[in-house]
């Protein structure tokens, strides 16, 4: 830092990129790079450090030990109708899109692939020219809460292989999308597909279970895959004890459905889980005022007309979601 200036969070850049094959650069990857609105990027490489117990002789200690590099960190994302849509692909993989009710809309409809889109994430300081650069990079977790007045964000939690510290961004001149952000209040909530307003506050986790415990001998200490496992799809609601409704759900171990959806003006974002099930949980009574329940929940399949296990639908004026494709 020649110059003595401090970068400032506000003129930092978050970049992603799909990639074609793991932890290789795209021939194309400076047209392919995206700058997407974030609150927080915690996206770092760590790496274990050992102190040996050699003996040499005399009591000043040997050079330290560097072990495994780890590549991780949580993205914070504001939750809009057009940018979130490339989140949402680095979690599904390309959606299903067709044209959508409205005119000039489209219809992206995702849900669970075989396997996982990679990316290039990019931190751009380019107050001080520093660009860190993380390849292989696979979304492990995204979890949202939707309740209250405050902003609505996704918390995504990443993973990586490899961290290049550069002098120059991946891309001058990313492409920058529309920003249309969704509220608390334009969510709605469905249970067994009929409305319902008895819901304060509803949590989703998506957990894609990555494999990150892939160092192999000759691989410099980093990931040399990221393998998907079994989908996690868990979380919690709290609600106005009116009825025994959601208490004979858990004793009965019913199946049933839920669907959270925001809507403002063209653009709807929904989560629907066809299959799941409430673990059971007595409201306690904690004062004179209205009691409430809170409900965990796990998504599964068994068998719905949707064949999986969650449905993610967005609707919105982009055309296409893809690695290559401009919106």
């Amino acid at each position: 830092m020649a110059n003595g200036e401090q970068q400032q969070g506000v003129y930092t850049q978050s970049l992603i990129a799909f990639e074609d094959a793991y932890k290789t650069d795209p021939s194309d990857l400076a047209t392919r790079a995206i700058s997407l609105p974030f609150n927080s990027n915690a996206l770092t490489a760590t790496q274990n450090k050992t102190d040996p117990s050699t003996i040499t002789g005399r009591r000043d200690p040997v050079e330290p030990i560097m072990g495994n590099i780890d590549v991780a960190g949580q993205l914070v994302a504001p939750v809009d109708g057009t940018s979130f849509g490339y989140w949402l692909m680095a979690i599904f993989g390309e959606p299903t899109t067709t044209s959508g009710d409205t005119g000039g809309t489209y219809k992206h409809v995702f849900k669970p692939s075989r396997r996982q889109p990679s990316l290039i994430i990019e931190k751009s300081f380019p107050d001080i020219g520093v660009y860190a650069k993380y390849s292989g990079c696979k979304v492990n977790t995204m979890s949202i809460t939707v309740g209250g007045d405050g902003e609505l964000t996704a918390n995504i939690d990443m993973m990586g292989a490899n961290e290049t510290i550069l002098d120059e961004t991946i891309s001058s001149s990313p492409r920058t999308l529309n920003f249309d952000r969704f509220s608390n209040f334009m969510a709605s909530f469905k249970i067994n597909g009929e409305l319902v307003a008895i819901c304060t506050e509803v949590s989703m986790e998506m957990n894609m279970n990555l494999d990150g415990d892939t160092y192999a001998i000759g691989g410099k200490g980093f990931r040399a895959a990221l393998n998907e496992g079994i989908l996690n799809l868990s979380g919690s609601m709290t609600a106005f004890f009116t009825d025994d409704t959601f208490i004979k759900y858990a004793e009965d171990s019913t199946t049933i459905s839920a669907e959270i959806i925001f809507e403002t003006g063209d653009f709807s974002l929904s989560f629907l889980y066809p299959e799941m099930k409430i673990s059971r949980n007595t409201p306690s009574i904690d004062g004179p005022t209205g009691i409430k329940q809170t409900l965990d929940y796990s998504a599964f399949y068994k068998e719905n007309e949707h064949n999986s296990s969650v449905v993610v639908t967005l609707i919105n004026k982009t055309e296409k979601y893809s690695k290559t494709v401009e919106a």
